[in-house]
């Protein structure tokens, strides 16, 4: 009778508290627990799945695993044990690439998921990775293309969103001790809110090349309530500044000072640009704000390699130019810049080029390098994920910008809707971008006022005016289509595969030494 008395009790009080939590955990619109935030983990998984002592470098910490064993075939395990000792020059994160699922997940740095009706999005303050999760059921366009992150599909089960990871590449690790897996791996996530400030978060792993049988890690995700937004932790960047790969340019990134024989800046000399007409079967969300979530192409008609008009250059695309404002097209700028523009565009200065070293392009870069992206429209943001591995921010919550101190790639973007048309401010820039490959020049003092509308179901014309005291005499405008098209996203791993970049620090190295020879 006893015994019956507990289980009953037992019974009770797990119903209970899963019904508070029920009650407690905040929900969107449609019911679903909302999982929108800041989160980051409060373990040392990273370091080690297994509980472990500390080492030079290394933390000591619990483990994660369940049963704390990990489930190796007898060759696995001898190829666990040598990628531990060799796991300085081993680890793929030691040469900054894509960490991987589950690893991304509890690295120590924070991420923020971004929930919509049709996707989860997760980005990363760790290089800007990101993570976009299909929940709508669309199967995936392009089977047995494996990648550094996977291919992510998830699905809710009641409260839980349930995602399966699978069409891994064999590169990356589980942690810094050297744990793997193969091509194989099958992972089965769950998100699991037990109130308002944490998640269960669950990983069953399968790979049948490297274990003996199925296993799971858990741990809890705690929401960051004293942090209202990421930043950006640019691994390879910071690694190239540090050991001289990559060098400082004085006139252009932060803090530099307006040159004292520049022309004096008119930034009123902009002129008013025709408004643009507004289709009325576009797109709509509840609210009545246009929907222009989905995938995207710039047609940017050779942006990349010049904004202004350019043909018939050696190795170098045409440029069907995309300035508006001026109206003759090109470029206002100051004589030393324009000069800079001219001598980058040279081979010994393709090294200097920032996304030669597969950083991140900028604002508004981002938008025309070659390469496809994709608007998010969760509640209070717009998110652009941008294939090339980085992704935007834009607040709708009228916040103000960022400390000037605080110094970005992808600088801090606020918008707000004026009608039909999304326009955005960023501020706050490094200055350490180009504006293309034949090196169009700006500099930390930018200031960019982008304006997207939807003037079709399918298409949105981007306007971005520039205004930068440093490198121009007055604002410039450009404008290019973006063309929304029934496609997926899929990963371009640029500093995993390049394989250029050698080369163009020989060109520039040669250079240097010839005009040190030179009389």
């Amino acid at each position: 009778m006893l015994v019956r008395s507990i289980v009953l009790i037992t019974v009770f009080l797990s119903y209970f508290t899963g019904t508070v939590a029920a009650q407690t955990v905040p929900r969107t619109a449609s019911g679903k627990p909302d999982l929108q935030g800041i989160w980051q983990v409060q373990n040392r998984a990273s370091y080690d799945l297994q509980s472990h002592t500390a080492r030079y470098d290394v933390l000591p910490g619990m483990g994660v695993v369940v049963d704390d064993e990990i489930p190796y075939q007898p060759w696995a395990r001898e190829q666990k044990n040598a990628n531990f000792v060799n796991r300085k020059t081993t680890d793929p994160l030691s040469k900054c690439f894509l960490p991987g699922v589950p690893r991304i997940m509890y690295m120590e740095h924070p991420f923020q998921i971004f929930q919509a009706e049709e996707h989860v999005a997760i980005t990363f303050e760790w290089t800007q990775v990101f993570r976009l999760i299909y929940t709508n059921g669309q199967q995936t366009m392009y089977p047995g293309f494996n990648s550094w992150m996977g291919n992510s599909r998830g699905h809710w089960e009641g409260d839980v969103l349930v995602v399966e990871v699978t069409e891994h590449n064999d590169q990356t690790w589980f942690d810094e001790a050297g744990n793997f897996h193969s091509d194989a791996l099958h992972l089965t996530e769950r998100y699991r809110m037990l109130d308002g400030d944490t998640i269960d978060y669950e990983v069953t792993i399968e790979d049948e090349n490297v274990f003996t049988r199925p296993w799971t890690i858990r741990m809890a995700l705690h929401r960051q309530t004293h942090m209202d937004r990421i930043l950006e932790y640019q691994c390879q960047a910071e690694l190239e500044e540090m050991n001289g790969d990559f060098e400082r340019d004085d006139r252009t990134w932060y803090p530099a000072a307006i040159p004292d024989d520049n022309e004096p800046f008119d930034a009123d000399a902009s002129i008013d640009l025709p408004e643009l007409a507004v289709a009325d079967d576009i797109p709509r969300l509840p609210d009545g704000t246009p929907d222009i979530s989905g995938y995207y192409m710039a047609d940017a008609g050779g942006a990349n390699y010049g904004l202004e008009t350019y043909s018939g250059r050696f190795l170098l695309p045409d440029s069907r130019g995309v300035v508006v404002d001026p109206p003759d097209g090109l470029l206002p700028y100051q004589k030393w810049a324009r000069a800079e523009r001219i001598d980058r565009e040279g081979p010994h200065r393709g090294y200097d080029d920032p996304t030669a070293h597969c950083f991140v392009g900028g604002v508004p870069r981002s938008h025309y390098v070659p390469a496809p992206f994709f608007f998010l429209q969760p509640p209070g943001h717009v998110v652009v994920l941008h294939e090339r591995m980085s992704y935007r921010q834009i607040f709708l919550d009228g916040r103000a910008h960022l400390p000037d101190h605080i110094r970005l790639w992808q600088g801090d973007s606020i918008g707000r809707w004026e009608g039909d048309t999304l326009v955005v401010e960023s501020t706050n820039f490094n200055g350490k971008s180009w504006l293309n490959e034949v090196g169009d020049v700006v500099s930390h003092a930018q200031t960019i006022v982008e304006t997207f509308t939807p003037v079709t179901a399918s298409q949105i014309i981007y306007r971005a005016t520039v205004s930068d005291p440093i490198t121009s005499t007055r604002p410039w405008t450009i404008e290019i289509p973006f063309n929304r098209e029934d496609q997926e996203m899929l990963e371009t791993a640029c500093l995993e595969d390049n394989n250029d970049l050698g080369h163009l620090r020989d060109v520039r190295d040669e250079y240097r030494a010839a005009q040190k020879t030179t009389p």
